[in-house]
């Protein structure tokens, strides 16, 4: 049951220094604690041991606090700094709002004390699992920068922004595949965000890269982060477009890529998009279908979803001829495993007897 006025809850420190008395409503606000330090312990040594630096330390481990909770560990700038996200998975109706909103208020306490991050450094969203994805709602729109690293490589952080931190840490394992296989290719990057597998491509030294993503915004992120990691120059290029109208448009110039990374949203219907929505469901076949007039001979597409119920469309796919291999469990990290259904991943290629491919430059 829950208390009527807080209560002092003890919580060992997880560096090795003295308890802490935490103020806390739940009576099973101590469960939730010592979860969180259990799953924290063992993410710490995993996450030295594969040189991760930001990760989820906790995914709605125990029903009464559906919270995911994501660690970033600062660099660059902000190295020594340590942030943290709360995100709350909304609440179902048969739970007291006030109840729920008393135990994120224990979570968000709790976690700053386990985590070893400062009030200054907690950033607290609602997190509504909508029909075909989430939606977040941030504690308050309060511009906050930082910076990490994955994969060697500085990317900047905004905790205030409304969708992400502008790093979707699920597709960690996706963005690294990117750069085991970007060398020497012409490397494409739809519904490119901030850029993140740009830089893994650049990383990678693939020949050149072309990140097309219709926020401005985003690409001027995508921008700064190439140039924190000294990718700059006439062969990486930033197109501000509807990528479904500039994929078309692309098809008639000839130029082709040999590597094409695609994340599109779920779901979109963006001013800027016209009287037109996007569904991924709906739509993503005739996308595939689209972007394979943009392949170089021998191409491939990595192509990724968050769509929990998404089923790929094999048929389309080899109308198209398109063949796909799902990768998804494998692109899942381990700090994901818990929702073995955060998003789906393929590799996705020519069928061995097209014959009607196009010829590269």
């Amino acid at each position: 049951m829950d208390s009527t006025q807080k209560h002092t809850l003890t919580v060992p420190d997880s560096f090795g220094g003295a308890d802490h008395g935490v103020a806390v409503w739940d009576r099973g606000a101590d469960q939730f604690a010592a979860r969180l330090r259990k799953v924290f312990k063992e993410r710490r040594k995993w996450a030295k041991r594969e040189g991760v630096h930001c990760y989820r330390v906790y995914d709605a481990d125990l029903l009464d606090f559906s919270v995911a909770i994501d660690l970033y560990e600062g660099a660059g700038p902000a190295a020594g700094e340590r942030f943290a996200v709360v995100a709350e998975y909304r609440p179902p109706k048969s739970v007291d709002p006030v109840r729920a909103a008393h135990r994120f208020e224990d979570a968000c306490a709790i976690a700053g004390v386990v985590l070893g991050v400062p009030p200054a450094h907690l950033f607290a969203r609602e997190r509504r699992r909508d029909k075909g994805g989430s939606q977040y709602v941030p504690e308050g729109r309060r511009r906050a920068i930082a910076y990490t690293q994955e994969g060697g490589y500085l990317f900047e952080l905004d905790f205030g922004g409304y969708l992400d931190t502008g790093l979707f840490l699920d597709h960690r394992l996706a963005r690294l595949l990117v750069g085991r296989m970007a060398q020497g290719t012409r490397f494409l990057n739809l519904f490119a965000y901030t850029g993140s597998a740009t830089v893994h491509a650049a990383g990678g030294r693939a020949r050149t890269t072309t990140t097309v993503d219709l926020s401005q915004t985003y690409l001027d992120r995508a921008r700064r982060n190439m140039a924190m990691n000294g990718f700059t120059g006439p062969k990486h290029s930033f197109i501000r477009a509807d990528v479904t109208d500039w994929i078309v448009r692309e098809g008639r110039t000839g130029h082709v890529y040999d590597l094409v990374f695609c994340d599109p949203p779920t779901f979109s219907n963006s001013k800027a998009m016209g009287q037109r929505t996007w569904d991924v469901q709906r739509d993503h076949a005739t996308l595939l279908a689209a972007i394979e007039k943009l392949l170089a001979p021998h191409g491939t597409i990595v192509f990724s979803c968050n769509l929990r119920g998404f089923k790929l469309d094999g048929e389309g796919l080899a109308r198209a001829g398109l063949v796909a291999q799902d990768i998804s469990k494998a692109s899942i990290p381990h700090d994901f495993e818990r929702n073995d259904r955060i998003h789906h991943c393929y590799i996705i290629t020519r069928a061995a007897d097209r014959k009607d491919a196009p010829h590269g430059r």
